[in-house]
């Protein structure tokens, strides 16, 4: 399985284009529009997404149908690392999430937790590039 995207850059905007979709990616204290994620707002997006996915093949798998949930995660970053401090990472240093899950029985979320962290290729990457994950996984 392999996955592709193309991106055409003008200034702090990128606009990106896989074979399903389109969109846009900007840095705004670099003119960029507002209204649209910059590349960590999408890495971010992309780890919730990937995680959602799994959850819901675990949930499937397990045979429970009425499965939701809600993610939030926010990244935290030294700045100083972008701007071009040799000293500083200019990526994550840490990754917070806080997860909501409705449709599963509690006694089961630790296993849906450890199993969706094993699974997800957005996850795995993070974590195996040293950055701390934080999680907190509730049953609504």
């Amino acid at each position: 399985m392999a996955f592709e995207i193309k991106t055409q850059g003008k200034g702090a905007t990128g606009f990106h284009r896989t074979n399903t979709a389109e969109f846009w990616s900007v840095e705004q204290r670099m003119g960029g529009e507002p209204e649209k994620p910059n590349p960590l707002e999408l890495l971010l997006g992309s780890l919730t997404g990937c995680m959602n996915v799994v959850l819901q093949m675990v949930a499937h798998e397990k045979g429970w149908t009425e499965v939701t949930s809600e993610f939030h995660a926010r990244g935290e970053l030294d700045p100083r690392g972008l701007r071009g401090d040799a000293s500083v990472p200019p990526y994550f240093h840490t990754v917070i999430l806080d997860v909501s899950v409705s449709g599963i029985p509690s006694d089961d979320l630790d296993f849906v937790r450890k199993e969706v962290g094993r699974r997800c290729p957005v996850h795995r990457l993070i974590e195996q590039a040293g950055i701390p994950i934080q999680e907190t996984w509730h049953v609504q």
